[in-house]
């Protein structure tokens, strides 16, 4: 990477270096996190002294707290070897440092260090970063340049130290010279590039340098660590694509452009975790226009930073997204499988009815025509079935009615959804998931897409009307589950554990469901008894840590009556048992059981006594 636009930063360096006498001041060399002071410092360095590092000592104060840390560093800096066994044995690098030089630490400074160790050039970077006292670390510092006679040079931000008195009086007397270094972009973009690994992420990041560069200016941050973050991150995306996907030139543009875009934002913090996942997309777009009252949503701002790039392009999905940005997971298979559903991959044909409607901006009059018709008749069929699905419908029609598009009233629309939703129902056409349930069911978007009208009060109204039937159709499934249950046991008890107890990791979907309260009493107390006693164990083991932390009270509550018929038969039980049985399961209550706590009008039940 060249350095050319930093010239009077490379020509001043230069110029003090070659001072023949001690020139009684440092130098600093400014600039924002980011716009590449190390780099080019290091690039000047080894220019200047070649692979020859002992002509010159780089000290990092990057979270130094102290003097004795920066002693620490600075020696570690200058015997690179007393970094292993020797400096531990000392207890310090520095100590170690000394006993190396033949210094007794009593005697030891800056000037006795400086007799023994001949560097033309001492470097502090990361001023800014330093934990300790701005004063003493200057101090220190000082002590190389008024003492010693050493040229020195300080690398720092100043715009994150402020106007600290301290800071700035010290300053005065140590500063020299201060050198501002600008972001070099063309020169670092071709030398990032050139370390990218991925030949054909390399080639293509190349090829658009312009629309990386358009972007990285606009993004105004000035900032090339992010660049090269961003690059880095892209690399990897990049790897993940099919061959298909590649050949697309647009659709590899539109990536490039709104991953770089989303990338700067939220590696600069302009926009959260939060504003991707929540705030993006068509129907966030139309909200906001409506809120014009309102502030506007930190991804707006964002998307009117970068007019060549659409901030709200679903291309990508804002799940997908937040786990590229966010949590660095690149799914190679739900990259490739969100792109073959996007507008450059899909084929209309081969594309649901109801999402070709909702891509209406993006559909041909033909297309969407043919494709309304299609969901219309599905509607009336009743083909959907899954809770998503038939929010997105439903939401599409509020939305087609208010354009006169579906010659119906809004009123109708809510009328007819919640007729589909019952009528799905009493079919028992309800597909029932348990990612689908009225609890996981979400309100705002599924499938990666937003569910037109999701703000307005019609849509709410057949929301929480599919949400109550989706519950409806989850508690009809209790008995059938509870049969389940007691076959698991009697077959696999391992099986039963996992599926009912709290606090096992693989635990079922049913586990904070009241399922068990559908299970007949005495067929259950049969199937427990006739098991192994090791068996018997991990049966009561499952129920006690079903019903901790307060469950009964909680989400559990339907089954204390249950749990409690069931303690009482077992206690009825116990006399028929053989004395050892009797004594072995008695325990096995006294254990498991103290859990449930008897109502108030249960104490004289056999169940309220540990039977021992």
């Amino acid at each position: 990477m060249a350095v050319k636009s930093n010239n009077h930063v490379w020509d001043y360096l230069t110029y003090y270096l070659g001072i023949k006498h001690d020139p009684g001041f440092a130098v600093l060399v400014s600039g924002p996190w980011g716009v590449g002071k190390t780099y080019l410092l290091k690039a000047f360095l080894k220019q200047e002294f070649g692979g020859e590092a002992t002509n010159y000592i780089y000290v990092s104060l990057y979270g130094l707290s102290s003097v004795d840390e920066i002693d620490d560093a600075l020696f570690q800096a200058a015997f690179p070897a007393l970094t292993g066994t020797a400096a531990k044995v000392a207890g310090r690098v520095a100590k170690a440092g000394l006993k190396f030089l033949k210094v007794d630490p009593g005697d030891w400074n800056i000037k006795e260090f400086l007799n023994k160790f001949k560097a033309k050039v001492y470097v502090f970077d990361d001023l800014e970063r330093c934990e300790a006292p701005i004063n003493k670390v200057l101090g220190y510092i000082n002590q190389f340049v008024e003492h010693a006679g050493a040229k020195v040079i300080v690398l720092a931000n100043e715009a994150e130290i402020g106007a600290d008195e301290d800071y700035v009086r010290r300053r005065e007397k140590l500063i020299g010279k201060t050198l501002h270094v600008n972001s070099v972009f063309d020169e670092a973009f071709k030398h990032f590039a050139s370390n990218i690994d991925h030949q054909g992420a390399r080639a293509f990041i190349l090829a658009n340098a312009a629309d990386i560069a358009t972007i990285y200016n606009q993004s105004d941050l000035n900032n090339l660590r992010i660049l090269l973050q961003t690059m880095w991150d892209f690399e990897r995306f990049y790897a993940a694509l099919s061959q298909e996907h590649v050949a697309s030139e647009e659709a590899m543009v539109t990536l490039l452009r709104f991953l770089f875009v989303l990338s700067f934002e939220f590696k600069a913090a302009r926009i959260t975790e939060h504003d991707i996942a929540s705030g993006r997309g068509m129907t966030a777009s139309l909200i906001a226009q409506l809120e014009k009252d309102k502030p506007k949503r930190p991804i707006a701002i964002a998307g009117e930073r970068y007019p060549m790039v659409d901030i709200d392009d679903n291309i990508l999905s804002n799940e997908l997204l937040v786990d590229y940005l966010v949590r660095g997971v690149v799914d190679a298979d739900a990259i490739r499988m969100e792109l073959k559903k996007s507008r450059f991959f899909i084929s209309v044909a081969d594309e649901p009815a109801w999402q070709t409607v909702w891509h209406w901006f993006e559909r041909s009059d033909a297309e969407f025509d043919a494709a309304l018709q299609k969901m219309e008749e599905q509607f009336k069929q009743r083909a959907f079935t899954r809770g998503g699905e038939i929010l997105h419908v439903l939401g599409l029609r509020l939305f087609l009615a208010d354009q006169s598009i579906l010659q119906v009233s809004r009123a109708d629309v809510v009328a007819q959804g919640k007729q589909y939703i019952d009528d799905i129902y009493q079919a028992k056409k309800l597909d029932i998931e348990p990612s689908d349930d009225a609890r996981e069911l979400r309100f705002q978007g599924w499938g990666g897409l937003g569910i037109c009208e999701h703000d307005t009060p019609d849509y709410k109204v057949l929301f929480a009307h599919l949400a109550s039937t989706m519950q409806r159709s989850v508690e009809d499934s209790y008995p059938e589950k509870a049969r389940e249950l007691l076959s698991a046991m009697t077959s696999d008890v391992d099986s039963f554990y996992r599926q009912v107890s709290l606090s096992h990791a693989d635990a079922s979907h049913y586990v904070r469901a009241p399922v068990l309260a559908k299970m007949p009493v005495d067929e259950f107390v049969n199937a427990l008894l006739a098991l192994h006693p090791s068996a018997q164990r991990l049966a009561m083991m499952a129920l006690k840590s079903r019903y901790e932390y307060g469950s009964l009270d909680q989400t559990l509550q339907e089954e204390r009556p249950w749990i409690i018929a069931v303690h009482d038969a077992l206690g009825e039980r116990l006399p028929q048992l053989s004395a050892i049985s009797r004594r072995r399961f008695g325990m096995l209550l006294d254990w498991y059981m103290q859990i449930i706590k008897p109502e108030p009008d249960s104490e004289n039940r056999a169940a309220a006594k540990p039977v021992c």
